[in-house]
């Protein structure tokens, strides 16, 4: 265990932050490069070393592209200390049709139709997840976290994610390490930015989340690559990266999950 784990642990992971970028694709990667330049101006500012979680999509909306130069980045990216994690196959929902009206409203409205692994069985999701994890090795691309879009994982799916041999994933509010499905509390900090109402709601509510999360052992920063364009939207989440990057220890997904198998 190197010495920013074991500090973490020492702390019984009391203050670990994990900042963790969505929808990283070929179609994303210019917002994507300029979230990072905030992230690093950030970490720059707190005098911190900031590691990340990349969540990648091989086939985003089912586009097949991987420029070279982009994948290229990918491993710079892997390198330079941060981790990559499996992101979905497509990002798109292409399960059953919803039952009932709060399924529809979460997969169709709450979403979008991005929930890709909401309602799939054991059988399709390991196939898509087998999809994905082929894709990193033909890409020579380490993975061995997966995060399902918008954290909708049907009950199969958990046990396909463990299966498929994932050490860790996410709900909104817990990081649960495989196999033994050990689930650690930690909320999200998330934007939505599709409406100005979903932009000003996420102002107030992140605000508030940040404070009633104080005591949680980790806090997770989760940023897609749209949340650097709307100013008052980068200007919050700025904020409270800066703030808790002053009682928090930063960790990737995949270390605070190690951490999360630990004796207490």
């Amino acid at each position: 265990m190197n010495a920013r784990l074991a500090g973490a642990h020492e702390s019984t992971l009391a203050g670990a932050l994990s900042v963790v970028l969505h929808d990283v694709a070929p179609a994303t990667w210019p917002e994507c490069v300029r979230l990072l330049g905030e992230l690093r101006r950030c970490a720059a500012d707190a005098g911190v070393v900031l590691p990340l979680t990349l969540l990648v999509v091989p086939r985003m909306h089912g586009d097949p592209a991987a420029p070279p130069r982009y994948l290229r980045w990918l491993h710079g990216m892997a390198e330079a200390g941060h981790e990559l994690a499996l992101h979905g196959l497509t990002h798109r929902d292409e399960g059953p049709p919803p039952r009932g009206l709060r399924d529809y409203l979460l997969r169709r409205h709450y979403t979008a139709g991005e929930g890709e692994f909401a309602a799939l069985s054991h059988a399709e999701a390991l196939e898509r997840l087998q999809e994905g994890q082929d894709w990193a090795r033909r890409h020579d691309l380490t993975m061995p976290g997966f995060v399902p879009p918008a954290w909708l994982l049907s009950t199969p799916g958990l046990q396909a994610v463990a299966d498929a041999g994932f050490r860790h994933t996410c709900t909104l509010s817990q990081l649960i390490s495989l196999p033994q499905r050990r689930a650690l509390a930690a909320p999200a900090l998330v934007f939505s930015t599709r409406a100005a109402w979903r932009r000003a709601s996420s102002l107030v509510w992140n605000t508030l989340l940040a404070r009633r999360a104080a005591a949680a052992p980790l806090l997770r920063l989760e940023l897609h690559p749209g949340d650097a364009v709307h100013l008052p939207i980068l200007r919050c989440w700025t904020r409270l990266l800066a703030q808790a990057l002053q009682a928090r220890t930063p960790l990737r997904l995949g270390e605070a999950a190690l951490l999360a198998r630990q004796p207490a």
